[in-house]
C-alpha cells in the first residue's frame, strides 16, 4: 500500500512538471506570435508597399514612395491636348458709334426775296426738285418781261441792219457791174480811135477824147469796187455788234428766268426735311439757309486708334448694336489722318430697317494682332526666365521655349513652335520634360489616372493583404491617382507661373 502510494505521488509530481513545461512553451510561442503580428501590422497600416504590392497614395505615411500615386516612376500621365495652327491672331475690339445721315445739307437760297409760301413741313419726305419755299417773285417776273423785250429789240435791230446791208450790197454790185461794162466799151472805143487815127481819119483831139473816156471808165470801176468792199466791211462789223447785242439780251433773259426760278426754293435731293429756319414774310438773302435736308440713307460714324485703323478696310461688314437691335454696316471710307489721336471712319447701314439719326451704339471690329503659331493660352507656362509649352512627341512630353507675340481671348500667337503639333493644355502638376503621356480617353495600361480592371485604381490590388483604396465602381479621390485641378504655376521648366510677353487684346 505504501509502495503504491509513493508511485501515485511520483506520477502526480511528473504531471505537474509536464504541465508547467507546457505552459512555459505556450507562453513563449504566444509572445513570439504577438510580437510578429505587431511588427507586421505597422507597414500595412501605414500604407507602405512591398515587392509586388502597390500601396494607396495618401493613406498612412504622407511620403510618396516609388510606384505610389500619379508621380510614380514610369507612370503614364493622362493629358489634354490641342493642335497648334498657323494663322493670324485676331482680337475683337469695340468702338462707340453714332448714327447720322449719309448726306446732310443746309440748303441755301440762290436769290434774294421775301418768303411768300412754305410748301412743306418739318419731317416731310420730299423728292428731288420738289418746291419747299416760295419767295415773292413779282419783280422777278417784270425783270423777265423786260429782258424779253430787250431781246426782241436786239433781234429787230439785227434784222433791220442785215436787210440794209444786203440792199446796199446789191446796189453796189450793180454799180460795179455797170462800171465794168463801161470800161469794156471805153477800151473798144479807144482801140478803134487809134486805128482810125493811124489811117489819118481821126484828129488828135478825138483820139485824146477816147483816151479820156477810157480813163474815166477805169476810175469808175475802181470806185465801185471800193464802195462794195467798204459796204461789206461796214455791214459785217455792224451785224457782228448787233449779234452780240442779241446774245447779251438772250443772256439777260436767261438770268431773269433763273432768278424767277430761284424764287422757288426746291429740294436738291430726295430726303427728309429736318428743319425750316424761316417764316412767311421774312426776307431771305443769297447767303441764308432757309431749311435743312437729310438723305434717307444712314451711316455710322466712329473713331478708332491709328493702330487699329490699318485693320479696317472699305467694304468690310461689321456689326453695330444699339441695345434694342443689331444692324449690319459696311465700311465705305479709307482711314483718314488721325485727329486728336483718333481716326474717324464711316460705315453705311445695310438693309431697309434703319435706326433714327442720332442713335448711339457699339460696333465690333476685328484687329489683326500677330501672325504666327496659334496655341491655347492654357498651354503656355513660365518659369520666371522664359515662356514655354509642352508638345507630345512619340508619347513623351517635350518642353519647347516660345516667344509670345500676342494674346487674345483664350488663344496666343507664338513663335518657336511649329504648327500641326499636339500641345498639352493645362499641364498637370508633376509633368516633366520627357514624361510618358497619353491623351485623355485613350486606353493605356499602367496610366496613373483612372481605374483598374477590378474597379481599383492602378497600383492597388484587391484582397485582404492590403488596404483597398475605393470600393469597386466608385470614383477615386485626388489622393488615389485622380488628376488634380490644372494650374499654370510651375517653379521650373517642367511648369510655370504664367506666360509672359506678347500683347494683350
Amino acid at each position: 500500500m505504501q509502495v503504491e502510494g509513493r508511485k501515485g505521488a511520483t506520477s502526480m509530481r511528473w504531471g505537474q512538471w509536464i504541465g508547467v513545461a507546457i505552459l512555459v512553451a505556450a507562453a513563449g510561442v504566444g509572445g513570439y506570435v504577438l510580437r510578429g503580428n505587431s511588427s507586421s501590422a505597422t507597414p500595412t497600416a501605414a500604407g507602405s508597399s512591398r515587392s509586388g504590392t502597390r500601396g494607396q497614395f495618401g493613406q498612412g505615411s504622407s511620403q510618396r514612395q516609388p510606384g505610389q500615386g500619379s508621380a510614380r516612376a514610369g507612370a503614364i500621365i493622362l493629358v489634354q491636348t490641342d493642335t497648334s495652327k498657323a494663322g493670324t491672331l485676331v482680337a475683337q475690339r469695340q468702338a462707340a458709334g453714332t448714327v447720322e445721315p449719309v448726306t446732310q445739307s443746309q440748303v441755301a437760297a440762290q436769290t434774294t426775296g421775301v418768303v411768300s409760301k412754305i410748301l412743306a413741313n418739318v419731317g416731310d419726305t420730299v423728292k428731288p426738285g420738289q418746291p419747299i419755299l416760295q419767295l415773292d417773285d413779282s419783280q422777278l417776273r417784270i425783270a423777265v418781261q423786260n429782258a424779253q423785250l430787250a431781246l426782241q429789240n436786239a433781234r429787230i435791230n439785227l434784222t433791220t441792219q442785215t436787210n440794209a446791208t444786203n440792199d446796199a450790197t446789191v446796189k453796189l454790185q450793180q454799180q460795179l457791174q455797170a462800171a465794168q461794162t463801161s470800161l469794156t466799151n471805153a477800151q473798144i472805143s479807144y482801140q478803134s480811135a487809134q486805128r482810125v487815127y493811124q489811117l489819118g481819119g481821126l484828129s488828135v483831139n478825138d483820139l485824146n477824147s477816147a483816151k479820156a473816156n477810157l480813163d474815166t471808165a477805169k476810175a469808175n470801176l475802181s470806185a465801185a469796187q471800193s464802195a462794195l468792199a467798204a459796204n461789206q466791211r461796214a455791214g459785217s462789223e455792224t451785224l457782228a455788234q448787233l449779234r452780240v447785242a442779241v446774245d447779251q439780251a438772250q443772256n439777260q433773259l436767261q438770268q431773269a428766268q433763273i432768278n424767277l426760278a430761284n424764287a422757288t426754293i426746291r429740294a436738291p435731293f430726295a430726303g427728309q426735311i429736318s428743319a425750316i429756319n424761316v417764316a412767311v414774310g421774312e426776307a431771305v438773302g443769297s447767303s441764308s439757309q432757309p431749311f435743312t435736308l437729310v438723305s434717307p440713307e444712314r451711316q455710322v460714324r466712329f473713331n478708332v486708334p491709328p493702330t487699329d485703323a490699318t485693320s479696317i478696310r472699305p467694304g468690310q461688314v461689321l456689326s453695330f448694336n444699339t441695345g434694342a437691335q443689331t444692324f449690319q454696316i459696311k465700311v465705305d471710307q479709307h482711314p483718314a489722318a488721325p485727329v486728336n489721336q483718333m481716326v474717324s471712319l464711316t460705315a453705311r447701314i445695310l438693309g431697309e430697317n434703319l435706326p433714327p439719326a442720332g442713335a448711339v451704339g457699339t460696333l465690333i471690329y476685328p484687329v489683326r494682332l500677330a501672325q504666327g503659331t496659334l496655341v491655347p493660352i492654357a498651354a503656355l507656362q513660365n518659369d520666371g526666365t522664359r515662356n514655354y509649352l509642352f508638345v507630345v512627341e512619340n508619347g513623351k512630353a517635350k518642353a519647347q521655349t516660345v516667344t509670345v507675340l500676342a494674346q487674345a481671348g483664350n488663344q496666343a500667337a507664338v513663335s518657336g513652335v511649329a504648327p500641326n503639333l499636339e500641345v498639352i493644355v493645362n499641364p498637370p502638376p508633376g509633368l516633366l520634360d520627357g514624361s510618358s503621356v497619353a491623351k485623355v480617353g485613350s486606353q493605356t495600361p499602367g496610366s496613373s489616372y483612372g481605374q483598374g480592371p477590378n474597379g481599383n485604381n492602378p497600383g492597388q490590388r484587391s484582397g485582404s493583404g492590403t488596404r483597398q483604396g475605393t470600393p469597386s465602381g466608385k470614383p477615386a479621390s485626388s489622393s488615389q491617382g485622380q488628376p488634380s485641378t490644372p494650374t499654370q504655376t510651375r517653379p521650373n521648366p517642367q511648369g510655370s507661373s504664367a506666360p509672359q510677353g506678347g500683347s494683350q487684346p
